[in-house]
């Protein structure tokens, strides 16, 4: 093996259908998953596919790579028109515990499937962030221009139906993370390895992972606030009709009363 891998991330896709894709390509899979799918294509080449529509590939060229997201579009659900990428470069050094980290190359003494594993799951994380990232910013953005109506008119075009839209985009973003990534807890294998551990707390740190999953988290919690807002002012809006049409028909029936006395 090369002592210098590099590896390229994408997300390209809402979802990856894994169960479709492992069916349609079982040869050099290695392990796999309801989520997740891991293939060594020879002694160099490796591919990590995840269910939330990110692909990492190893040591792979870019005719390679652009070949292979040709093969995955078949399995992927509502892809996207441009994709987010990151990369690293992995250096093999020789002493068995070494995890060294400089800009974007990272330095190790040891590497196996586990340790290849939880760089591509890490760098799979890292676009899926810049991914959610930029849907919350785009749902924050479609809420402000509402925030500006309310300011500037006194009132707030924004019925049931879109409030309800946006309350679902905001709860399956945040679902979607709380049900795929590692942000905040180790995996499982870091419990039972201590390289692992310490892997898995470098690549954290690097890719910012926690303060970029902290800055979604926030601006989520911007937008279910103002739809909060937006909600209550919906809700007395029409408890306020309804109230206007129950005196309506209170006055009628009172004006036909008296009418049928009178004739």
């Amino acid at each position: 093996m090369d002592d210098k891998i590099l590896y390229t991330a994408y997300h390209i896709a809402d979802r990856i259908d894994v169960a479709n894709y492992r069916l349609l390509h079982p040869e050099h899979l290695i392990t796999k998953s309801s989520l997740e799918l891991y293939y060594q294509l020879d002694i160099t080449r490796y591919v990590y596919i995840v269910s939330y529509g990110a692909v990492v590939f190893a040591g792979m060229t870019q005719p390679d790579i652009e070949e292979y997201l040709k093969l995955l579009k078949a399995s992927s659900i509502r892809p996207k028109s441009s994709v987010t990428s990151d990369d690293l470069e992995i250096l093999l050094g020789e002493r068995e515990d070494e995890i060294t980290l400089s800009f974007d190359t990272l330095a190790l003494g040891t590497f196996n499937h586990s340790v290849n594993k939880m760089i591509m799951m890490h760098l799979a994380q890292s676009v899926a962030l810049d991914h959610f990232n930029g849907l919350s910013q785009s749902i924050l953005s479609e809420i402000k221009a509402y925030t500006h109506d309310m300011q500037v008119y006194g009132k707030v075009k924004l019925s049931q139906k879109k409030a309800m839209s946006f309350i679902g985009k905001t709860l399956n973003t945040k679902n979607t993370i709380a049900e795929n990534l590692y942000i905040l807890d180790s995996p499982d294998v870091a419990w039972e390895n201590e390289y692992l551990d310490r892997l898995h707390d470098t690549l954290v740190r690097h890719f910012e992972l926690v303060p970029r999953y902290r800055e979604i988290d926030n601006t989520l919690k911007i937008v279910e606030d103002n739809l909060t807002v937006y909600m209550s002012y919906n809700h007395h809006r029409e408890s306020s009709r309804l109230e206007w049409i129950i005196i309506i028909l209170i006055i009628i029936e009172v004006l036909d009363t008296f009418a049928s006395k009178l004739f």
